[in-house]
């Protein structure tokens, strides 16, 4: 069993390319629940534009961890799709 209960993957999105990477990012969730049976997804931003620039994060929780199979395969998914980079990705676990 993998120690990893929880993946979150953030990254910076243009304003005026909301719509089109919230579409992507959907497309690429629907993909990875019909592929990984038991993931739970989430798509979240910060209240908050900066500049022009929201910062969003995708959440992956799954009751058996997240395999370092499914981290590559989201990383590998994003950037074929043209989702935006740099993409920040950080492992997180219950607290002991």
């Amino acid at each position: 069993m993998n120690q990893s209960a929880a993946l979150y993957v953030y990254y910076k999105v243009d304003a005026a390319q909301h719509a089109v990477c919230a579409v992507r990012v959907r497309r690429l969730q629907a993909q990875l629940l019909a592929a990984w049976p038991g993931l739970a997804c989430e798509l979240l931003q910060r209240p908050e534009a900066a500049a022009g620039v929201e910062t969003w994060m995708e959440a992956y929780r799954h009751a058996d961890g997240i395999a370092e199979a499914l981290i590559q395969h989201i990383g590998e998914a994003a950037a074929a799709d043209g989702l935006p980079a740099p993409r920040h990705s950080e492992r997180f676990v219950a607290l002991r």
